[in-house]
């Protein structure tokens, strides 16, 4: 897939505001894999694509990820639309002609996994990181990436766990096993 055949069905399915902010992962994704290595076009099509699924409700997302025979976590039931969507969108897009890394890159852009790959990260770190994101520790995870895609990931990851352990939230344990396998 194209990256102009994965814009035209991104608009058809995210709101304009998520668009954009799609857009702006991609192009993200884009600079990373130029830095880092990785194919720009996989990087591409893994940005604009990676929250496909990110504007179904609750149930909806629940619905989908059952007739897609996904298995569910407990937390995933609990906080589905932050959770699964991204699971959802690789599923839903499987059949699509996407590469097996893009599809892999889109199922971990949010909650990050061991052993992911240099365009798993590129669009992890993208998807925190891109152009209007302004959350507290975005401009340390943007420094990182100029000169340690790792550190990046490393801080990305540690600010998503405070964020977390903040609000009081469960961490995702695929989310935990990337903490920890870069801090091996």
């Amino acid at each position: 897939m194209t990256p102009a055949v994965a814009r035209e069905l991104l608009r058809t399915r995210v709101s304009t505001a998520l668009a954009e902010h799609c857009e702006a992962v991609a192009a993200y994704a884009v600079e990373l894999v130029r830095r880092w290595g990785g194919e720009e076009e996989e990087a591409a099509v893994a940005g604009l694509l990676h929250d496909y699924c990110r504007e179904l409700g609750a149930i909806e997302t629940l619905r989908r990820a059952r007739e897609l025979g996904l298995r569910v976590s407990r937390l995933e039931k609990r906080r589905p639309v932050q959770l699964l969507h991204a699971r959802l969108a690789a599923a839903e897009l499987t059949d699509s002609g996407l590469s097996a890394a893009c599809l892999r890159a889109i199922a971990l852009h949010t909650v990050g996994g061991p052993r992911m790959s240099v365009l798993d990260k590129c669009v992890y770190v993208a998807d925190g990181a891109a152009a209007g994101r302004r959350h507290e520790g975005v401009e340390r995870v943007r420094a990182f990436a100029a000169w340690s895609l790792d550190d990046a990931v490393r801080a990305s990851v540690r600010g998503q766990l405070a964020h977390l352990l903040q609000q009081g939230e469960a961490i995702h344990p695929h989310t935990l096993a990337l903490y920890n396998e870069l801090h091996d």
